[in-house]
């Protein structure tokens, strides 16, 4: 019995299927663009470096919700800026000597830690994670699409070949990359309790 040739989907669920990708697309850099200045500013690779000699700090909530704010000198590393007025909130370790903070653009600061900047990188993979497998779910829609059945992913029509082996590889890289920096949380936050 022969096959017959699948139909070519649609216009309007062409265009519709290009919205929904632009969209996920869209909504995967919107969030990624939100969640990058807070990474970048915990893992010390923006702003100026400096450090705080704060003699008040105050905690504020109690338990788990509990925070250390601390208020003093800000100095730069580089450079002749000072800040007697520099007020950092949710600074993690406090003993007598200074503070190292991150100053961000917007005049605030930020207190660079690796845990922290770890889990920021793992929800930034787990973004763009879920937006490629949103994508390859999109890319499997056309009937002339297939996901498996012994044949390579190549073996699609093109582009839709190159899109499901480029998403699928991303998709599962990204999610790989989250799993690790996750672990690196974990590892780090045990390294904090005995250092």
């Amino acid at each position: 019995m022969e096959e017959k040739p699948a139909l070519p989907p649609s216009p309007s669920l062409t265009a519709f299927g290009l919205l929904l990708a632009a969209g996920v697309l869209a909504l995967a850099v919107w969030l990624v663009s939100l969640l990058w200045g807070p990474f970048a500013y915990r893992a010390a690779l923006a702003g100026t470096p400096g450090t705080l000699t704060a003699p008040h700090c105050h905690i504020t909530g109690s338990g788990k919700y509990s925070r250390r704010d601390c208020t003093g000198t800000f100095v730069a590393l580089e450079g002749p800026f000072t800040d007697a007025s520099a007020h950092a909130y949710e600074v993690a370790r406090f003993d007598d000597s200074p503070i190292r903070l991150q100053r961000r653009s917007d005049g605030g600061y930020t207190q660079p830690l690796l845990p922290r900047a770890a889990t920021i990188l793992a929800v930034v993979f787990g973004v763009v994670s879920g937006a490629a497998a949103l994508l390859l779910f999109l890319c499997l829609l056309p009937l002339r699409v297939s996901f498996g059945k012994g044949a390579r992913l190549s073996a699609n029509p093109q582009p839709w070949g190159a899109l499901l082996w480029l998403l699928s590889r991303a998709s599962a890289g990204a999610a790989a990359a989250a799993a690790v920096c996750l672990i690196m949380v974990a590892v780090l936050a045990v390294a904090e309790r005995f250092l």
